[in-house]
């Protein structure tokens, strides 16, 4: 019987696909010298205050980013996609709509390009830039993003935000 098992074992590796490792987030991050960007972050809109963190929430696969803003608030996921090997983001607002995106680069940026679904099937794309300043600040771009998926060449919008210690939740 152990030979048997012996035999299966070997002939299972000589025989089994060779499966190439797919790069974790955390490569992919570190790929695009991106590591900034994991943190809290605050800026301000017409007095409104507007916070965004992202953290690790399975150490170098997924993380989790939260926004929210004067009357916005969303919740998701980032993660390799093991199948298409693009970073993807999936999440939900407060009101229900289910947001997806993809990340990758926009002139050296990271870049998130988002598209939110009400219940109805209505959707919205934007991108969102990150350009870092300094150590504790970066600049968040939105642009605009047409019916082909073709993203503007310039922002639209930008925002200041400054990096912020974590607020500990109960």
């Amino acid at each position: 019987m152990k030979k048997i098992l012996s035999i299966l074992a070997v002939l299972g590796c000589a025989f089994a696909p060779q499966v190439q490792a797919q790069a974790s987030l955390a490569d992919r991050i570190a790929e695009a010298q991106a590591e900034w960007l994991i943190k809290s972050w605050e800026g301000d809109v017409d007095g409104s205050k507007v916070s965004l963190s992202f953290k690790w929430v399975i150490e170098g696969h997924v993380i989790a980013s939260h926004f929210k803003g004067n009357n916005s608030e969303s919740f998701s996921l980032i993660a390799v996609n093991p199948e298409s090997g693009e970073v993807e983001q999936t999440g939900y607002n407060k009101d229900g709509k289910k947001n997806t995106g993809s990340w990758g680069p926009k002139d050296e940026m990271p870049f998130l390009k988002l598209t939110s679904k009400d219940g109805e099937g209505n959707s919205q794309t934007m991108g969102v830039g990150f350009r870092l300043i300094d150590e504790n600040n970066l600049e968040l771009q939105i642009f605009n993003v047409d019916a082909n998926g073709t993203v503007a060449d310039f922002s639209e919008f930008s925002l200041e935000m400054k990096s912020v210690k974590a607020k500990k939740k109960i």
